[in-house]
């Protein structure tokens, strides 16, 4: 493991295979940068916040005696006080590659975080602002700085993370607060879960299993969060990456629409009329006239 703390921030990067170790007391914010095969490691309790992400990869974590899994685009925004369990099997042929930010005195109490909360890395500013710092930490000529700069980067958008957060709480209906807090962990795990599948439909019974909430009590609490359905918020989400697809490829709707669960051509402008209110072809139009 090699180290760099000429900066506030402690920049430590990590390969190879991880070993249970003691850990050491911080007294600075710490960002490690890791490229990972396998291994099982403990984080002991501390004070503050941390933030991981993966980038490739698959990474278990076992917090308060819950599991999370954090799969590629993944984001994870927890306390430290309970410490973590992290385990690391190879996935992928280069191993996994993440990163973890340790941000001191931020929250200590967290009164808006009230476990662990799982974020598609697409879907807020922190999390791809941690993809690319993990891209180009790997080749940077002076990643102590880029780490400081990223920690930064963290810290300031903080509170926007801890206003939406105690937003949806509130637009989530239920007696006590803590139940309101795991419907919003709920709802931001099936969020994830649509993010990372395209290429298809996925129907409210299957989505209620991969987040471990009935089906009724997770369409409610996904409406309250994201002001849609989980089927109408896919659907334009497949609508949208598909448009974009073919923008950037120079292609036809025919030739991307496939790809993201649609049947054909008129299948997806029927739905991409129904969800936006206009052709996908005047939406191409617009963006390629700079609209």
């Amino acid at each position: 493991m090699a180290e760099c703390s000429q900066s506030p921030v402690t920049f430590h990067e990590m390969h190879g295979i991880i070993e249970p170790r003691a850990g050491s007391a911080l007294t600075t914010d710490a960002l490690v940068l890791s490229n990972i095969e396998r291994g099982t490691a403990f984080s002991p309790a501390r004070t503050g916040l941390c933030i991981r992400y993966v980038a490739r990869g698959r990474e278990d974590y076992r917090i308060g005696g819950r599991a999370y899994r954090l799969d590629a685009g993944h984001v994870m925004v927890a306390t430290c006080d309970l410490g973590t369990e992290i385990d690391i099997r190879k996935s992928d042929s280069s191993g996994t590659l993440g990163l973890c930010a340790l941000l001191l005195g931020v929250n200590d109490d967290a009164p808006w975080l009230f476990g662990p909360l799982v974020l598609s890395a697409q879907c807020t500013e922190l999390g791809m602002l941690m993809d690319r710092c993990a891209r180009s930490l790997r080749t940077a000529h002076r990643p102590a700085e880029q780490a400081a700069e990223l920690v930064a980067g963290l810290r300031g958008g903080m509170p926007a993370l801890s206003r939406s957060v105690l937003a949806q709480a509130a637009r989530v209906h239920a007696a006590k607060q803590s139940t309101r807090y795991d419907m919003v962990r709920r709802a931001s795990l099936a969020q994830a879960y649509l993010h990372d599948t395209l290429n298809r439909a996925v129907d409210l019974d299957e989505l209620g299993r991969a987040v471990g909430t009935s089906p009724f009590q997770l369409l409610r609490a996904f409406q309250h969060c994201f002001g849609d359905t989980p089927a109408g918020y896919h659907r334009k989400l497949r609508l949208e990456r598909a448009l974009d697809e073919a923008g950037r490829r120079g292609a036809t709707i025919a030739q991307v629409a496939d790809d993201y669960g649609f049947a054909g051509v008129s299948s997806f402008s029927h739905a991409y009329r129904r969800s936006f209110g206009h052709s996908p072809r005047q939406a191409l139009c617009a963006r390629a006239a700079g609209c």
